[in-house]
């Protein structure tokens, strides 16, 4: 079964068991909108119960993952704007990781702010060796979100996850990959994204849904 619905800067995408949400504003690297935000949360509603997505891949088009949010969307002299913007995002990240499948980023070029919180939202994150990764969310005056937070400390270590957020570094894909942002590194990502989605439609959907409860569990509590 394949079903398309095309979103003005987001496209959803379901063919043979795997949904492919794909970011699509290459002019600015895919730095995420409000109405971005609101297509991914819709897109995900919609497919949150349908019995033939057994996986979700997140992309962005244009060989770039995501370089944030639209920093020029969020400015309004109505501080309101800024703070709806800010819970928007944080209701779609929240849909990504309770979407109700095993979900993979696959990133390329730039992974940036709200990109990492969206690939960090994901079970497993693939990258190509030109993909970077950064939290200038210091540098504009902003609070990461706890979720995020937590999730960066649950992948790399309080430590790690301090001097990330706190400096601002960009990692290289091999450098994410070696403190545990990244779980794999290669020329062949798209490759990579598909085994994985090969190898997740041939387990049993119940048991991999319960194991995946308990993993999303500990990593907020452990």
């Amino acid at each position: 079964m394949s079903a398309a619905v095309l979103s003005d800067r987001v496209r959803f995408e379901v063919s043979d068991g795997v949904a492919v949400l794909e970011l699509r504003h290459p002019e600015k690297r895919n730095a995420v909108t409000g109405p971005m935000w609101e297509a991914i949360l819709g897109h995900l509603a919609a497919a949150a119960d349908r019995e033939d997505v057994r996986v979700l891949v997140v992309q962005g088009s244009g060989g770039a993952f995501c370089a944030g949010a639209d920093l020029s969307s969020m400015k309004h002299p109505d501080s309101w704007v800024s703070e709806s913007f800010r819970e928007l995002a944080i209701r779609a990240l929240k849909a990504v990781a309770a979407f109700p499948v095993p979900s993979v980023a696959l990133i390329k070029g730039a992974c940036i702010g709200a990109g990492c919180s969206l690939a960090m939202a994901c079970d497993l994150r693939f990258a190509c060796p030109d993909a970077f990764f950064a939290i200038p969310a210091v540098r504009h005056g902003i609070v990461y979100d706890t979720d995020s937070i937590t999730r960066l400390e649950a992948l790399v270590g309080p430590s790690r996850a301090a001097r990330f957020l706190y400096t601002a570094d960009r990692l290289k894909a091999e450098e994410a990959m070696a403190i545990g942002l990244v779980d794999e590194c290669s020329d062949e990502v798209d490759r990579l994204v598909a085994t994985f989605a090969e190898k997740v439609m041939q387990g049993n959907r119940s048991a991999i849904a319960a194991n995946r409860t308990i993993l999303r569990h500990q990593s907020f509590t452990a």
